[in-house]
């Protein structure tokens, strides 16, 4: 079932790249359906974080917020506690609590994406993060 997972993901990162977002949704939506089916958690939860993405840039907030948090904790449930997938997941957690207006858990989100970033030494994850925060500082 691996071949149909990652099918319906390269489906989807053309979709995106031919401006077609809702085929891409689509794409990436099955691909978690069948991870989630088939025992594989961390292509669910790099589905999770593409259609996150998705959704917020579709203003839908709400299921942003929850496809973020639902990869986050696959990562973390999967021995992917550190690193930059978990970072990916909760700067996107971060960016959907952002444009909820909910600005303490979305700083919380921001300073664990931050430490992640500088563990990997992810320049520019680092850079976001510290803008991200500071401007909330000042805001």
């Amino acid at each position: 079932m691996t071949d149909a997972i990652e099918a319906h993901m390269t489906a989807a990162r053309e979709a995106s790249m031919e401006g077609r977002a809702g085929d891409a949704r689509n794409s990436w939506a099955r691909a978690a359906a069948l991870s989630r089916e088939s025992g594989a958690p961390l292509l669910q939860a790099r589905a999770l974080r593409h259609l996150s993405d998705l959704d917020r840039e579709a203003d839908h907030l709400e299921q942003a917020l929850a496809h973020a948090e639902q990869a986050a904790a696959l990562y973390q449930a999967n021995g992917q506690a550190a690193g930059t997938d978990l970072a990916n997941a909760l700067r996107l957690k971060a960016l959907a609590l952002d444009g909820l207006r909910r600005g303490g858990p979305a700083q919380a989100a921001w300073k664990v994406a931050r430490a992640l970033y500088a563990d990997a030494e992810v320049e520019a994850g680092v850079a976001e993060c510290d803008a991200r925060l500071a401007a909330d500082a000042g805001g």
